[in-house]
């Protein structure tokens, strides 16, 4: 798990420098460290590692890395296109290194994306259940954040962009259906 440990710092001290950048003060978001806790606490580390192999090849499809590359390149802000060319960068280099040990677990390619697809549906097929027990929560950050890098701008929040909050509860991240959804 030590390239997952890897991945996730860097996407926090990119998203970190962003948010200053922006004059967003990340700190007073409502994260909820769900997602991790349920990987490790509901998976077997086979499972986890193909979760992560899964999500990892859904990325670079063009509703992926490569769409938020252009979303942040076209932000006119350089900072943002710099942050996301390097995270589009490593997740290709996370891709690479699975198909170079976790695939050949599998015997191909094939077999290890369904062995990764069917933990990722396993995960999340009982999303409403856990929530419900108290065990996890959902808190949508984004109109806090947005709000604050609004404000720093001299900006008026777009109530349409203000509006945005998507949980993983009927889709995944790939944004196919979870089973029974």
């Amino acid at each position: 798990m030590s390239r997952q440990v890897w991945d996730e710092a860097r996407h926090a001290m990119m998203g970190e420098v962003g948010f200053v950048a922006l004059g967003v003060d990340w700190t007073e978001a409502k994260v909820t460290f769900n997602w991790s806790y349920r990987l490790n606490t509901e998976c077997t580390p086979l499972e986890r590692h193909g979760v992560l192999y899964f999500i990892e090849q859904g990325l670079m499809p063009k509703t992926g890395k490569r769409y938020e590359w252009e979303v942040a390149r076209d932000s006119g802000i350089p900072l943002m296109a710099t942050l996301q060319d390097f995270d589009w960068a490593d997740e290709v280099l996370h891709s690479q290194i699975g198909r170079q040990w976790y695939v050949p677990e599998f015997g191909g390619l094939q077999k290890a994306l369904d062995f990764g697809d069917a933990a990722w549906s396993k995960i999340l097929s009982n999303w409403a259940a856990v929530k419900e027990q108290g065990l996890t929560s959902h808190a949508n950050w984004w109109p806090a954040v947005y709000s604050q890098a609004c404000s720093a701008a001299g900006a008026t929040p777009d109530p349409a962009v203000l509006a945005f909050s998507e949980t993983y509860e009927g889709t995944r991240a790939d944004l196919q259906r979870v089973a029974g959804e």
